[in-house]
C-alpha cells in the first residue's frame, strides 16, 4: 500500500495549487525543510521558516529517530452509502476531483478505509446482506446490495489509490440473529447454531469482496457492541458473548475455509479495558490470532492502557467525533489534535467518520454530522471543510510503514514525530492558542526560526 511517488514530488503536487510547488521548483537555502501552514481563513498554506546557522537554539525543537515507536500503517475515513449518493449528483468532472483530493498522492493520500457490512448509520436504509430467517447455511447470502453504491464508491477511489486497503465491519447482524429481530436495540443470539451461522456469514462476505477486486484486510466483528439504544442499526454484545465468538466459531471458521484476514476485535466506546479488551486479549486462545483493537472516541482514552498491557498488539482509532454538522474550524482544530495525541499513545492508523456528505448533513433517521467535504447538490460544488485539512496534514505527509519517533523541546501542547521508509521526517503541530507564536526546530547544525501563526495546524516535512 505504499505509494510509488517520492514523497517531496507528492507533496509539492498536493500543495501546486497554492503556489508550494512553484517555490520549490528552484533550490533554496530552505530546500531541507518544508513548511505547511493552515489557519481558517488559509488552509494548506506554504510558508517559509528563517535560517540561523548561528543559533544554539536551547528551546528548539528537537526530534529523535533513534527513539522509535509504533509503524503507521495509514489513514482514512469510511465509505459510506451517503457519501457516494452526494458524489454521483457532481459532474463527472467534479466528482473526479472531489475523489482525486481525497485518494490520491497528490491529494490527501487515503491509503486505508472502513466499510460497513450491512447497514449503518450513513446507508440508505435497513438492510443486511441476509435476511432470509433460519439461513443458517448462508444459502441465500448476497453483495447484491453492496454493488449499488459501496463497490463502486471503493472501485472509485481505487482509480486514485489502487492498492487501497479496506477494513469492515457490520453495525447489527442479519435481523433473525437478534434478540428482538430488529436492526436496533436487540443483542446477538449467543447460541451456538446462530454464532456459527453468523461466522460463516463472516467468512462468504471476505471472499465475495475479495472477488470483486477489493483489497479487504481486516475485519472487526461489531462496531460499537456496548451500545443498542440508538436510531441506527446496532446489536449489543458483552465482552464474554464478543469473545466467545470470535474464540469458538469465527476464528475457527476462517482457518477451515482458509481465508486469511487480519482479525481485530472492535470498534470499541468503551474507557476501560476490563469491559471488553480483556475478555479478548486476556483469553490465551483467542489472544494469538487478533492483529489488535480498534477504538473510536470515548474508547480512545484506552488506547495507551490497552498498549502498556499488550504491547504486541497493533491500535487503531477508528472513528472521530461526529459533531452535529457544523464543520467549524474549531471543530477541525479539535479532531487535529485527536490525531497528535492518539498516535502519540500508539495508534497505528486513523479513520474519519463521514468522507462526503451532502450540503444537509443529514443520515437517513436526520441525524446531522460533520463530513471532510460537503457537496452542495443545489450549486455542484464542493466545500473542503476544516477536518479536511487535519486529517491532509498526517495523511498527505506520514506515509505507510513510517515510525513515529521521540520530539523534545518547544513551547506546542500538541506535537508529535514522525520518519518515513525514505528517511524523512515529519513534525506536525498545533498553534491551539489565539496568538501568533515563535518557535525554533533544529535539523542538523541549523536552527529554523519560525512564527506560526494563531489557531494553526502545521506540518514541517524535514529532508
Amino acid at each position: 500500500m505504499k505509494s510509488t511517488i517520492p514523497l517531496i514530488s507528492s507533496l509539492m503536487l498536493a500543495c501546486g495549487g497554492l503556489g508550494f510547488a512553484q517555490a520549490h521548483a528552484e533550490p533554496t537555502s530552505n530546500a531541507d525543510i518544508s513548511w505547511i501552514c493552515s489557519t481558517e481563513k488559509s488552509p494548506w498554506q506554504q510558508l517559509t521558516p528563517s535560517k540561523d546557522a548561528e543559533s544554539v537554539g536551547a528551546d528548539a525543537i528537537k526530534l529523535d529517530p533513534k527513539t522509535k515507536f509504533q509503524t503507521i500503517d495509514g489513514f482514512g475515513g469510511c465509505f459510506n452509502e451517503l457519501g457516494w449518493e452526494a458524489l454521483i449528483s457532481l459532474p463527472a468532472e467534479r466528482r473526479e476531483a472531489a475523489l482525486k483530493a481525497l485518494f490520491s498522492p497528490e491529494g490527501a493520500n487515503f491509503t486505508l478505509c472502513r466499510a460497513p457490512i450491512g447497514a449503518n448509520d450513513f446507508s440508505l436504509g435497513w438492510y443486511s446482506l441476509d435476511e432470509t430467517p433460519g439461513d443458517y447455511e448462508m444459502k441465500d447470502f448476497s453483495i447484491e446490495r453492496n454493488r449499488e453504491s459501496l463497490i463502486p464508491f471503493i472501485k472509485a477511489a481505487m482509480k486514485y489509490q489502487p492498492k487501497i486497503g479496506v477494513w469492515a465491519v457490520p453495525w447489527c447482524p442479519p435481523s433473525w440473529m437478534t434478540t428482538n429481530g430488529r436492526y436496533r436495540q436487540g443483542s446477538i443470539k449467543a447460541d451456538p447454531q446462530t454464532l456459527d451461522a453468523y461466522a460463516l456469514y463472516f467468512s462468504k462476505f471476505v471472499q465475495a469482496w475479495r472477488a470483486e477486486g477489493i483489497n479487504l484486510y481486516a475485519i472487526h466483528p461489531q462496531n460499537e457492541p456496548a451500545l443498542n439504544d440508538n436510531l441506527y442499526p446496532q446489536c449489543h454484545w458483552t465482552g464474554e458473548e464478543l469473545n466467545l465468538f470470535l474464540r469458538d466459531h469465527l476464528l475457527p471458521r476462517l482457518k477451515q475455509d482458509k481465508v486469511n484476514i487480519e482479525v481485530w476485535m472492535g470498534t470499541i466506546v468503551n474507557g476501560n479495558i476490563a469491559e471488553y479488551t480483556d475478555h479478548v486479549l486476556g483469553d490465551p486462545k483467542t489472544a494469538p490470532d487478533i492483529t489488535g483493537v480498534g477504538y473510536q472516541y470515548g474508547g480512545q482514552k484506552t488506547l495507551l492502557a490497552t498498549h502498556e498491557k499488550y504491547p504486541d498488539k497493533k491500535l487503531a482509532q477508528t472513528e472521530t467525533e461526529c459533531y452535529g454538522g457544523g464543520n467549524s474550524w474549531d471543530q477541525g482544530m479539535t479532531t487535529f489534535g485527536r490525531l497528535v495525541e492518539d498516535t502519540t499513545n500508539f495508534a497505528g492508523s486513523y479513520f474519519f467518520w463521514n468522507m462526503v456528505l451532502d450540503e444537509s448533513g443529514l443520515s437517513n433517521w436526520n441525524w446531522r454530522q460533520n463530513s471532510l467535504l460537503t457537496v452542495d447538490r443545489r450549486t455542484e460544488k464542493v466545500i473542503y471543510n476544516p477536518e479536511y485539512y487535519a486529517m491532509k496534514h498526517f495523511s498527505a505527509t506520514v506515509m505507510p510503514g513510517a515510525r513515529r519517533i521521540a520530539v523534545s523541546g518547544g513551547s506546542f501542547k500538541q506535537m508529535v514525530a514522525f520518519q518515513n521508509p525514505d528517511g524523512s521526517k515529519v513534525l506536525a503541530f498545533a498553534n491551539d492558542t489565539d496568538k501568533p507564536v515563535s518557535a525554533a526546530i533544529k535539523v542538523g547544525g541549523a536552527t529554523f526560526q519560525m512564527k506560526v501563526p494563531a489557531l494553526s495546524m502545521n506540518t514541517l516535512l524535514l529532508h
